[in-house]
């Protein structure tokens, strides 16, 4: 061989091994050693949020093999801080999620293709579950192309005393009762409490349950006995309860009596008594998720019937409400995108929570005519649009409409129109630390004249009475700077704290509401308490808020102390 072949061949296996090295490497299959390793469940410290943080292996072209599910107590026992006698008790005592309840929840089974977008719904619908503290699904063996997985959930304590204390707007009340949120593990709800407020001493008892026997369906019973009425409630229905979901349906039934009261600066001059007996059915028809959107269509019936009397040794309203009787046929029409994403320590403290940031769009049309029963005919509309304006990873810009109204054919007038709008806005500025501002706006036109938009104490604007301002629209601007902490009080409570301040007002043009100044503001401090044990998604608020305008006004008080439980931060 010449000495030029020799190099080029040389040159032409330096060029082959230079295109090999470009290339990927095929993936090595596991040795049936490694696919027999054992499964070792997750431990009870296992971190559901820096877990999310890593991007999950997705298989292609594989099948849905073992799935085993762990189910983590309230109590994690190999935390010295949570092992100990009283804490050992309270695990032992509670009746851990039935793993019947968590697999009918899933969305996919034992030999199912695998899809990492059904792995990360399931996940939501678990997380959305008021008896669970927070839930992970993780691909622990793909071997064969079978996949397996782990379904991790904690636990909340759900046999719980309900005492809770509201004040707020110079007014208090208060709820006693007791209630399980997750009777005999099965995720079904029962509680009966007493409340007393501003508007109504109550005792109200209720049952639900999310998943009937694993159906989808689901079931609302309730009965409150007021001081001044009454309210039953049957509600039966099976949503779309997830993205693919094909059929839906709905039969709700409600009666409701009670005293309605009307407000100027803060204290009642009217109350008319208000009885609504309602009905609504529906059936709903969808393709399922295609390119990324799910489309729904519902047809349905709908009745309601209010009527208004004088309450004894009462004024009534100037002008007294019109009663109203509307029984039609509606056509619903629903849009939702899928995309979603978790966020950590937004709305809630050291817990996932998920974020829909795609488009969603609900409307509804129904005609209410008089050959059907009502008193006039009537265009019945209403319906809802969210979407994400911004988002990245520090911040979140989100913004979204209702709607509801009607109008008289017969007198060319619109009536209880309302357009509700809200805008939203995040941006983090540490893990442990954000900015927060919202803007709430509500325009109305034609209320009856029981109904009020109303501003102070918990409707926003802290540090004034509630219902201080009054009238038929309102704009209400809060910012806040908030601090999630590390505290963990006992293990128990999860602690954070805002600064903020609020500026809004509610008014109808044309009308003395009383009040000189017309903007409320006021700034304050409130302190944020989690349970991390109970109660899921629950936030106790103490404020503490000083007025900016109308301190001359002998009404308004130097500050406002409010304690509320909420479920936002």
């Amino acid at each position: 061989m010449s000495k030029s072949s020799i190099i080029a061949l040389a040159c032409l296996l330096v060029s082959m091994s230079q295109a090999l090295a470009e290339q990927p490497l095929a993936p090595r299959r596991p040795t049936l050693g490694e696919c027999r390793v054992p499964f070792t469940p997750s431990s009870g410290d296992y971190e559901f949020n820096q877990a999310r943080q890593t991007t999950p292996e997705q298989p292609t072209d594989a099948r849905v093999g073992t799935i085993h599910y762990t189910r983590l107590p309230i109590f994690d026992e190999t935390n010295p801080r949570e092992n100990n006698t009283l804490f050992r008790w309270a695990n032992a005592f509670h009746v851990l999620t039935q793993i019947k309840t968590i697999q009918q929840e899933l969305l996919f089974a034992p030999g199912d293709a695998y899809q990492q977008r059904l792995i990360d719904e399931s996940a939501r619908i678990l997380r959305g579950s008021r008896y669970l503290y927070d839930s992970a699904i993780r691909l622990v063996r793909h071997c064969d192309d079978v996949v397996d997985v782990e379904v991790i959930t904690r636990d909340l304590w759900s046999l719980t005393p309900e005492i809770s204390y509201d004040r707020s707007g110079g007014n208090s009340s208060h709820r006693i009762g007791i209630a399980d949120t997750n009777l005999l593990g099965a995720g079904k709800r029962i509680s009966l409490s007493s409340k007393r407020d501003i508007d109504r001493d109550s005792l109200r008892l209720a049952y639900e349950d999310d998943n009937i026997r694993g159906s989808r369906t689901r079931t609302q019973l309730a009965y409150t006995q007021s001081d001044d009425g009454q309210t039953q409630l049957v509600h039966i229905y099976k949503p779309f309860y997830a993205l693919d979901s094909r059929r839906a349906w709905r039969l709700r039934l409600q009666t409701d009596s009670r005293q309605e009261g009307q407000y100027r600066r803060g204290n009642q001059v009217s109350e008319v008594a208000h009885d609504t007996d309602s009905l609504r059915a529906s059936y709903g028809v969808s393709d399922g998720l295609v390119a990324g959107y799910t489309q729904r269509w519902r047809l349905g019936y709908g009745y309601e019937k209010d009527t208004f009397e004088p309450v004894n040794g009462e004024p009534s309203p100037s002008q007294f409400p019109r009663n109203r009787t509307l029984a039609y046929p509606f056509f619903n029409y629903a849009i939702v995108e899928d995309n979603y994403k978790t966020a950590f320590n937004l709305d809630q403290i050291h817990r996932t929570e998920d974020l829909h940031l795609g488009i969603a769009f609900d409307a509804q049309l129904g005609y209410a005519a008089k050959v059907l029963g009502s008193d006039r005919n009537r265009l019945v509309l209403a319906g809802n649009f969210h979407s994400t304006l911004l988002y990245s990873s520090r911040s979140l810009l989100q913004h979204g409409l209702t709607w509801y109204g009607l109008w008289n054919q017969e007198q060319d007038k619109g009536e209880d129109i309302q357009l509700d709008y809200n805008m939203r806005y995040f941006h983090t500025q540490t893990d442990k630390r954000s900015f927060f501002a919202q803007l709430d706006v509500t325009y109305t036109r034609g209320l009856n004249t029981h109904r009020q938009v109303v501003l102070g104490g918990e409707s926003g604007a802290r540090a004034f009475d509630s219902r201080f301002q009054t009238g038929d629209r309102r704009v209400l601007l809060t910012l806040e700077e908030r601090q999630y902490t590390n505290i963990h009080f006992l293990n128990l409570i999860r602690v954070g704290y805002a600064a903020f301040f609020d500026i809004g007002r509610a008014w109808q043009p044309g009308v003395d509401d009383g009040i000189d100044q017309d903007l409320l503001a006021d700034v304050g401090v409130g302190l944020r308490l989690a349970s991390s044990k109970a109660n899921s998604g629950s936030i106790v608020h103490v404020d503490i808020a000083f007025p900016l305008t109308h301190q001359d006004d002998p009404d308004i008080g130097q500050f406002q102390l409010a304690i509320n439980i909420k479920n936002r931060f």
